[in-house]
């Protein structure tokens, strides 16, 4: 479900660990510091499928969280749509959720 992706995304923010803003994900991941890039369903196709671009030039995974930009917000703390997670284990924690309907690579 998408509430724990949504639980593991608040308490890395709470750590500093999550980006939010096109910009600044897609400046983390050029300059290797995301080790994931995620969107919120409603985002429009076109941000999504530059978000995807910038992801796969730098070799970061992407995905869709299945949740609106108002839920991953408040979730957050943040008024974004796009989000980049800069530590490997809350995106590992958070990609392992994709079998739960959380995320959809």
């Amino acid at each position: 479900m998408a509430d724990k992706v949504l639980s593991l995304l608040g308490l890395a923010r709470r750590a500093g660990k999550v980006l939010a803003g096109f910009d600044l994900c897609a400046g983390a991941a050029r300059d290797g510091k995301a080790k994931l890039l995620l969107a919120a369903e409603d985002i429009s196709d076109k941000t999504y499928k530059n978000l995807r671009y910038e992801a796969e030039r730098a070799g970061v995974p992407c995905a869709r969280v299945q949740a609106p930009m108002a839920e991953l917000g408040r979730a957050c703390g943040v008024k974004a749509g796009v989000l980049a997670v800069t530590d490997e284990g809350f995106s590992e924690a958070i990609l392992e959720r994709e079998d739960e309907g959380g995320i959809c690579v």
